[in-house]
């Protein structure tokens, strides 16, 4: 009689005897408080700076950051979006199998955050179609006058 866990184990055992080549270098995010420094991370790293929220990359050579995209993250301050946008009921289309849309155009060149509220302020969920990196469409079970922020 044949042990069959013992056949089995014995069968999916792998055994490499010469390893392969290094692989790539993976990209790295520093962090720290201030500018990263030239001689900090090397080519197609990133960096956060903690103090002013500034994220940077990638870093496009090992001496320098010059170059660097960077962008300001956290939170916005209250009131402030990259955009928004106010409706009238009106201009709310459809029905169009059950449900209404309302297209904005914002040309921020990117897919934003969406918040909805309603004409009293209330939050709502909508749907949100991205159309492009400048347009989105919103959808809805019942047409609404309100305000879209988008950040």
């Amino acid at each position: 009689m044949v042990d069959l866990v013992t056949s089995i184990s014995s069968k999916n055992q792998v055994t490499v005897t010469v390893p392969g080549p290094q692989g790539l270098r993976g990209r790295t995010i520093l962090n720290g408080s201030g500018a990263p420094a030239n001689n900090l991370g090397l080519q197609d790293d990133y960096y956060y700076d903690t103090v002013s929220k500034i994220f940077y990359g990638p870093k496009l050579s090992n001496t320098t950051w010059v170059g660097a995209q960077t962008v300001t993250l956290g939170a916005a301050a209250a009131g402030t979006y990259a955009y928004y946008v106010t409706w009238e009921i009106g201009s709310v289309t459809g029905p169009v199998d059950g449900v209404y849309s309302k297209v904005i155009a914002h040309n921020l060149g990117f897919y934003p955050n969406v918040t909805i509220k309603d004409s009293a302020g209330n939050v709502l969920e909508t749907g949100i179609d991205y159309n492009s990196i400048n347009q989105i469409t919103l959808t809805m079970a019942q047409p609404f006058s309100g305000t879209a922020y988008l950040s």
